[in-house]
């Protein structure tokens, strides 16, 4: 938390797409075509992964908004967390040898 108590702002994004609501208008990736393609039959295709950025982040809040069938959302993606050993493994340094 920062100060003030605000919580810090994501630094990515990730698109998902719903393609059972996808009904192939396309507006999506005219809106945010570095990210959404159309497929064969005209249904959007998310590529790449997650995104940070604000020209980005305003490109697919727009696509996200101008989807009439509601078939896009924006998800956060959680920062990595520090990795933490496995149950039973060594304590770092363990198998160091002495000097």
């Amino acid at each position: 938390m920062s100060p003030g108590g605000r919580t810090s702002r994501p630094t990515s994004w990730q698109l998902v797409l719903d393609p059972a609501a996808c009904d192939g208008h396309g507006i999506c990736a005219l809106l945010f075509a570095e990210r959404i393609g159309l497929d064969e039959w005209g249904s959007a295709a998310v590529r790449g992964g997650p995104f940070s950025g604000r020209v980005m982040l305003r490109r697919a809040r727009r696509a996200v908004a101008a989807c009439p069938a509601a078939a896009l959302r924006l998800a956060v993606v959680p920062s990595a967390a520090p990795a933490r050993p496995t149950a039973g493994a060594a304590p770092a340094g363990a198998h160091e040898q002495p000097q």
